[in-house]
């Protein structure tokens, strides 16, 4: 039977010219990559190739790796894009109020009565914050992933429950 395999980080961009890649990371600091030892790249969790992870590190805020093998950009400049992978059994444990990405992605986001608002299709980081993106059927709204907005997350659901401010999901924010 083989492995549930889960994201941790995507190859965003290459840096620099020996293979570089700024990454997205879905839940590990720089310092836990370090320690990631059996990893997959691809760009499904049915395509992968085995990989090594040979450095990794901070770039200010951002996470910088280094695959085995891939020593310049062009080489680099083929895998960007792609997924890194682990086991299911190796991912990192999170505590009850935190969850990653891949689980958030397509869960339902709706108000407190109810009501559909729309879909996750995406998370950003800012400087403040998480910024959830919701398809409605109107266009995407961009809904700051903190406290006075997020009221719970039911995973098992698929189902993200929000208090916005008012207007944002009717059209006066759109």
């Amino acid at each position: 039977m083989k492995k549930q395999l889960r994201a941790i980080a995507k190859l965003r961009k290459v840096f620099g010219l020996n293979g570089e890649f700024k990454i997205d990371s879905y839940s590990r600091t720089a310092e836990e990559f370090e320690l990631v030892e059996d990893v997959v790249m691809g760009m499904t969790e049915h395509s992968t190739i085995p990989c090594k992870i040979e450095s990794v590190k901070m770039r200010g805020e951002e996470i910088c790796l280094k695959l085995i093998g891939v020593d310049d950009k062009t080489a680099a400049d083929m895998l960007r894009g792609q997924f890194l992978f682990v086991e299911e059994s190796k991912r990192k444990k999170l505590s009850d109020k935190q969850f990653f990405i891949d689980e958030l992605i397509g869960c339902s986001v709706v108000d407190e009565r109810g009501k559909v608002l729309g879909m996750l299709s995406s998370i950003e980081t800012s400087p403040a914050h998480k910024v959830y993106n919701v398809r409605t059927s109107a266009g995407y709204v961009m809904l700051p992933a903190v406290p006075e907005f997020i009221v719970n997350v039911e995973i098992e659901k698929k189902k993200i429950v929000v208090r916005p401010p008012e207007g944002m999901f009717t059209g006066e924010m759109l």
